[in-house]
């Protein structure tokens, strides 16, 4: 199973399915992540993209890939889905999580958008849940209650981004308890991570439906900072 977590910024994976890809990683699962941005709107590009090496290190990411579009000022081109496509492609990912659709951030909007089509032949795409989300409706849950620590040292890593509430442990916290409340299940479920499903294709046997091998017939066309473990 592969699996390719895409986020606009520095952190956004880590916010939304962090602990997911923690627990993934650790059950042998092929973790890579491709960020679209280094956040230069949020401080300093190199202290930015050190920490979410830090992070995939930390997580056990086989790959991460963070490309150089201009933070806050991503929009929906071809030469974004053709970016996206190179590393879904690259990755030969079964499962792709991504931002959703309705967040107040136009750079989240944009790559939701531009990861359902370059996904056209992936069977199973999530979208994540971020402190900019707007109007989440989550289907899908994945119980983190036994690496919610983990995933706050995760979120911790992210030094230059402290003063930010929405990454305090609390906040991190509360969001993964609410969700787990709203599961309305086993109360040793104490924290949850959340997700919208934008596609999603099931064996006979309810397991997920691997995707079909692609070529890697594209090129990426911008400068990436390439981290491999």
């Amino acid at each position: 199973m592969n699996i390719l977590a895409i986020g606009a910024h520095p952190d956004d994976i880590e916010l939304g399915c962090g602990g997911t890809l923690l627990k993934a990683a650790r059950s042998g699962v092929n973790v890579f992540m491709y960020i679209v941005t280094r956040g230069s709107s949020a401080g300093s590009v190199v202290k930015r993209s050190n920490e979410i090496i830090s992070s995939a290190k930390y997580i056990g990411a086989k790959a991460i890939w963070i490309d150089d579009y201009e933070d806050s000022a991503v929009y929906l081109t071809k030469e974004l889905i053709n970016s996206i496509e190179f590393f879904i492609r690259k990755t030969q990912a079964d499962v792709i999580y991504t931002h959703p659709i309705k967040d107040n951030h136009h750079d989240h909007r944009a790559i939701c958008e531009a990861t359902v089509e370059a996904g056209r032949f992936t069977p199973n795409i999530f979208a994540y849940e971020n402190p900019s989300t707007k109007n989440f409706a989550p289907v899908l849950y994945s119980d983190i209650s036994d690496v919610i620590l983990e995933k706050i040292r995760l979120i911790e890593l992210y030094g230059s981004q402290k003063s930010k509430v929405f990454l305090s442990s609390n906040s991190v916290k509360a969001v993964a308890e609410h969700r787990a409340i709203q599961t309305r299940l086993d109360p040793k479920l104490t924290h949850v991570e959340a997700f919208e499903v934008l596609k999603m294709m099931m064996n006979t046997d309810h397991t997920l439906l691997p995707t079909r091998r692609l070529a890697e017939d594209l090129k990426p066309s911008r400068d990436i900072i390439e981290y491999i473990s």
